[in-house]
């Protein structure tokens, strides 16, 4: 039990320094992915109109100034907030000093305005997304940059509806404008035509959505490194369990059995064989089973003949004195 509970012991200690590597691991991913995006930037000087954006450039913080388009607006049902499933009311904002990126030409560029998503809010009730709309005038917003969303078939959508905030898709909508890969969720608007979590619309909290980064390598192998000691002390508890129990189990086994018996044989210096006699004495069988002589038997002919005498008794001739080839008898009347 006592070595039972070192290794349990050791286990626990290498398992939670592993955990904590792995949060020391992601930590750092996170200082790292969030450097720099809390930073509010001038939205000039980070994103170019019809040029794609960056991911890095996801959750920054921006100041910009503009106005209002309220004829270009779209409304994004299945919207989620605060457990509630609603509809994001989403109007284009024309920022000032708005220009397109770099190498980027565009016919009739000084025809069309340059504008951008801004998501103005959110609302559980359909008819007042539908008609919610933005004041005109100055708005100063401080917002951070979402990410960019793709198309998404909509057919089945009112007018005026879309399944995403999608950029290429809205702009289809809006053929008189220009716009940005990305969208805005402010978190402040100042002015007299603020319009953001007005006219029954809540305004949509700003959340972060980086996942660039992955895990920081050397404190990752270090999280590996743990678990491998971890594995290697129980390993080690397991090899001298099992030794153990064999020693155990053949304690047991040689009391079970009965002693055995040894035999010390003497033979006379210069012999390179035990007596076949000896090992007979020794073992218990035949002498020549142990390369001894065979015992013989005394092997000997005996003929007899019958002789022809009156008073009926038999006379016998020695083998050497006899006819071999005389196999007749003889007998009298």
């Amino acid at each position: 039990m006592g070595s039972l509970l070192l290794v349990l012991v050791l286990v626990t200690c290498f398992v939670g320094l592993s955990a904590w590597q792995v949060d020391r691991a992601r930590y750092k991913n996170d200082v790292t992915a969030s450097a720099g995006v809390d930073e509010v930037k001038d939205f000039n000087d980070v994103m170019n109109a019809q040029a794609p954006m960056p991911g890095i450039l996801a959750d920054q913080r921006v100041r910009l100034s503009g106005q209002w388009i309220p004829d270009a607006q779209v409304v994004v049902p299945g919207r989620m907030q605060n457990d509630e499933s609603g509809y994001w009311v989403v109007t284009m904002f024309a920022p000032d000093g708005a220009r397109l990126g770099d190498g980027v030409t565009v016919a009739d560029a000084d025809e069309k305005t340059i504008a951008i998503p801004v998501v103005r809010g959110f609302t559980t009730d359909e008819h007042t997304a539908m008609t919610s709309e933005a004041r005109g005038g100055q708005v100063e917003l401080t917002a951070r940059i979402g990410p960019i969303e793709g198309p998404v078939e909509g057919n089945d959508l009112p007018d005026g509806q879309v399944r995403t905030v999608s950029t290429s898709q809205i702009i289809n909508m809006f053929p008189d404008l220009l716009t940005y890969s990305g969208f805005l969720i402010p978190e402040t608007a100042g002015g007299a035509a603020a319009s953001v979590g007005t006219d029954g619309l809540e305004q949509v909290p700003t959340t972060t959505t980086r996942d660039e980064g992955g895990f920081d390598l050397q404190s990752a192998v270090y999280a590996l490194e743990w678990i491998i000691f971890a594995a290697m002390a129980l390993y080690m508890w397991f090899q001298l369990l099992r030794d153990d129990y064999v020693r155990r189990r053949l304690g047991e086994d040689s009391q079970d059995t009965e002693k055995s018996v040894e035999y010390v044989v003497v033979k006379p210096a210069g012999d390179a064989t035990i007596a076949p006699e000896v090992m007979s004495g020794l073992t218990g069988l035949p002498a020549h089973r142990h390369g001894g002589q065979k015992p013989g038997k005394k092997s000997g002919k005996r003929s007899a003949k019958t002789g022809g005498k009156t008073d009926g008794s038999t006379s016998t001739t020695d083998p050497a004195d006899a006819d071999p080839t005389d196999t007749s008898t003889t007998g009298g009347n």
